[in-house]
């Protein structure tokens, strides 16, 4: 966990850092300011923090100041305010910053101990969900490399028989899977995929050649060359010989 501890009085400093130190016994990257300015500077710096311990009363610039800044450029830090008994105001307007918890001096180690083991889990849970939306993600993008494979692997077959089994042998998928992912990825079925393709085919080679029709079919994936008529005059509204002379 990467702490910083903003903290005027060295002794009061070197107390935390005793019990900080204790409480997180691994992983731990500690960094010290004597100030709110001091700590704004070395963010700014790009330094690098889960958590931001603050006193309320310091020089240059107060802890109040420093949360309002910092909920201001870094709002996803976790903030601990400390402060006086007398300074209980300050604490409840350092709450309207969305600070965790604030402690009251003198500190408890068991209370900051308390806090810090809150935040330890509340990171991990974190970091554990973002893990599981970068895998979650990689698994979206190797889905979708595959179906434009796929894709790719139809449009150069449209002159032979395109099975789900033979798409899936060359993609080493079982057929149902493939069929599944190709329907969640872009919304059709395979096999309505495949007709589309063999009619956009069809509409090229009618328009931009002398072919004759029962050529085009076979060229197109169509062993009957009525039932290609058909079809066509289904999903395009003219008969093949229509849209050839339209």
């Amino acid at each position: 966990m990467n702490i910083l501890l903003v903290e005027d009085e060295p002794k009061i400093r070197q107390g935390l850092r005793d019990i900080i130190s204790d409480v997180i016994k691994h992983n731990l990257s500690l960094h010290e300011a004597s100030n709110g300015k001091e700590a704004l500077d070395w963010l700014r710096t790009g330094g690098s923090v889960d958590l931001v311990i603050t006193d309320i009363r310091m020089g240059e610039m107060n802890g109040l100041e420093l949360l309002k800044r910092i909920k201001s450029l870094y709002p996803e830090l976790a903030l601990i305010v400390i402060s006086g008994h007398d300074e209980f105001g300050y604490a409840r307007e350092a709450l309207r910053y969305g600070v965790l918890d604030y402690l009251l001096k003198p500190i408890e180690r068991v209370e900051l101990a308390t806090l810090l083991n809150k935040v330890k889990e509340a990171l991990r849970e974190k970091r554990g969900g973002d893990a599981e939306n970068e895998q979650g993600d990689d698994q979206q993008e190797k889905g979708r490399l595959l179906i434009r494979k796929v894709k790719e692997l139809v449009r150069q077959s449209l002159g032979q028989d395109i099975s789900l089994q033979f798409l899936a042998e060359h993609v080493y998928l079982h057929p149902k899977y493939l069929s599944d992912l190709f329907k969640r990825e872009t919304g059709q079925n395979l096999s309505e995929y495949v007709t589309k393709m063999r009619l956009e085919k069809a509409r090229l080679l009618l328009k931009d050649t002398t072919l004759k029709i029962a050529d085009i079919a076979e060229m197109c994936g169509f062993a009957n060359h009525k039932y290609f008529a058909s079809l066509f005059k289904q999903h395009v509204g003219q008969t093949p010989s229509e849209f050839r002379e339209s």
